[in-house]
């Protein structure tokens, strides 16, 4: 059951019942045995899908046998990422699993190919890890060959070419002659001395897992560019092109548009946060060191019917004296690698809590997919934006918490003080402790609809992140804060000045066009993005009314009395 909440917040929810009783642990550093720290196997295959269709157990099964069969007596471990998938996928990997001796992990919404081999990767055990596409295009044969060359030369990578003299590759032309382009466009860039860096057909050491995964950011186009080029930034520069097999299914030659101009603009990110923001070097020091060969007992908190969909081995139910619990807001569902990806932050003892972006489902009714347009836009999410679309992996002073993964000691000690889901992390800052921010992650919830519920849901988090503005003196307002308070706040004043006319008249109908340019231009990327044109009707108006909801929440929380908002 619950712990009785006050009118109008969201306590942190007390669950008793235990499913495996067990000793009282030790230091979570502390606490590994034979069972907590399993031998790695030599390999971990990770194989990313979207809507694999009714051959995606087959081809998985293709996949494990050709290479199971080119190492044998080699322990080979097989990680499918569903990314998003909206058929079968899913079910038809989670059914199969346990004879098939998969791992599977599943998230419920579309974050992108590169998304899907970081995730996969960072779960990863194995002593190497290949990356293998799910359609077959590449001869999965291959990869043993891979490991052995990286096995006896003491490699970073060995990586699949298509400009490998011993390639055979059958390929559209038009895709040849881009590729050939983005290439030389890379190598001016990056200073790279590879010939493709694009093939879906790698295998690189744990080394790289370890210390170059965690730090990238792109999740679609560019994602095996970024790979080599801040591994090589960092060191791990020992690549080798080795051929391939390449029998290219799609119908039709052409490229893409809108692939091409994403993988461009991807490009041009990864140059700007390599070579001049120094991003990738300033990341590096929340790499706390990996506990990813200790398996501390997890308690699963709301939610026991989420633990199968979950790829960690250590879960009871409830809080039975474990090192950590995971608790799961009332309807919410979990990635499969909520809890796998949460714990190796807690190597650091002062981390106490790891929180991750709540994604919202693409389905569901009208009123619902204008509110996640909403809080997805830039111009309407504001602070909120952050807790529906992954960013970046961080520490955080405030963030509302409805699932979390924490100390049991922190959880305990949060629930003795009466701290709800909004306050905690605001709570553990003021108490010295640290919560990471984490991408890599998510929850899946469908966010309250249009119009009621959804506005009374963000003045709710607004007048949170108005009380701790106020507490913390403005230490905890962010860009995206800024963000969204500015665009309502320019709009009003560019109102104010057309009433006031004169010479003022100019400067306030500027502001005024741009606000509303600014709102169709969101409308337009909602429309799209939904494909919907009654969503790219109804979010323009649906972003200024939260706009201004924000705004009156924020006030009210930093003007609100501590007293008074002490139980909120």
């Amino acid at each position: 059951m619950e712990a009785p909440a006050t009118a109008g917040a969201s306590r942190l929810p007390r669950i008793v019942a235990v499913r495996v009783p067990t000793a009282s642990p030790g230091p979570l550093v502390a606490a590994a045995s034979a069972a907590d720290a399993p031998p790695r196997p030599l390999l971990t295959v990770v194989v990313p899908v979207y809507n694999g269709g009714d051959q995606i157990v087959e081809n998985v099964n293709v996949i494990q046998r050709a290479v199971a069969g080119g190492l044998p007596g080699e322990e080979i471990e097989v990680i499918v990422v569903s990314d998003g998938s909206i058929d079968d996928t899913a079910e038809r990997l989670l059914e199969a699993r346990s004879h098939a001796g998969i791992r599977v992990i599943h998230y419920d919404r579309n974050l992108g190919k590169g998304y899907a081999v970081k995730v996969g990767a960072l779960a990863a055990r194995g002593t190497w890890v290949a990356l293998v596409d799910a359609d077959l295009d590449l001869d999965p044969a291959a990869v043993p060959v891979y490991v052995q060359t990286a096995q006896r030369e003491g490699l970073d990578f060995a990586i699949g070419s298509k400009r490998h003299p011993d390639s055979v590759v059958h390929y559209p032309r038009s895709r040849r002659i881009a590729s050939w382009l983005y290439q030389q466009l890379n190598r001016l860039l990056f200073r790279l001395d590879v010939r493709d860096t694009q093939v879906g057909l790698k295998v690189f050491s744990r080394r790289v897992v370890d210390d170059v995964l965690p730090l990238l950011l792109v999740k679609r186009f560019a994602f095996d560019l970024e790979l080599l080029a801040v591994a090589a930034a960092l060191g791990y520069d020992r690549i080798r092109e080795l051929p391939v097999r390449l029998d290219y299914r799609f119908a039709g030659s052409g490229v893409g548009s809108l692939a091409v101009v994403g993988a461009l603009f991807d490009t041009a990110a990864i140059f700007y946060r390599l070579r001049i923001l120094r991003t990738y070097e300033r990341k590096r020091r929340l790499l706390r060191g990996s506990a990813s060969e200790r398996l501390p007992r997890v308690g699963l908190i709301g939610g026991w019917e989420s633990a199968a969909l979950l790829d960690y081995p250590q879960l009871e139910e409830g809080d039975a004296g474990g090192e950590l619990v995971a608790v799961l807001a009332h309807g919410a569902r979990p990635a499969g690698n909520w809890v796998t990806a949460a714990v190796p932050f807690f190597a650091d003892p002062k981390v106490a809590a790891v929180v991750v972006p709540t994604v919202a489902p693409l389905r569901g009714s009208l009123g619902t997919r204008v509110a996640v347009a909403v809080l997805e836009s830039r111009l309407g999410g504001g602070s909120r934006r952050s807790l529906y679309l992954p960013g970046n992996v961080r520490e955080i002073a405030d963030h509302p918490a409805e699932s979390a993964v924490l100390r049991a000691d922190d959880y305990r000690a949060a629930l003795a003080a009466g701290v709800d889901d909004e306050r905690l992390v605001a709570w553990l800052a003021e108490e010295g402790r640290i919560t990471i921010y984490t991408p890599d992650t998510s929850i899946s919830t469908v966010p309250p609809p249009l119009v009621r519920p959804h506005m009374r849901a963000a003045f709710k988090h607004a007048r949170a992140r108005g009380a701790t503005a106020r507490r913390t003196y403005g230490g905890s307002l962010s860009g995206a804060t800024a963000l969204s308070l500015l665009p309502l706040t320019a709009a009003l004043a560019g109102a104010a000045l057309v009433l006031a006319g004169g010479v003022a008249y100019p400067l306030g109908l500027a502001l005024l066009v741009a606000y509303a340019a600014a709102l169709g231009i969101s409308g337009i990327h909602a429309a799209a993005r939904f494909r919907s044109l009654a969503i790219g009707v109804l979010e323009p108006p649906a972003v200024v009314v939260s706009q201004a909801v924000y705004v009156c929440g924020f006030v009210r929380g930093i003007a609100e009395r501590r007293g008074r908002t002490r139980s909120t």
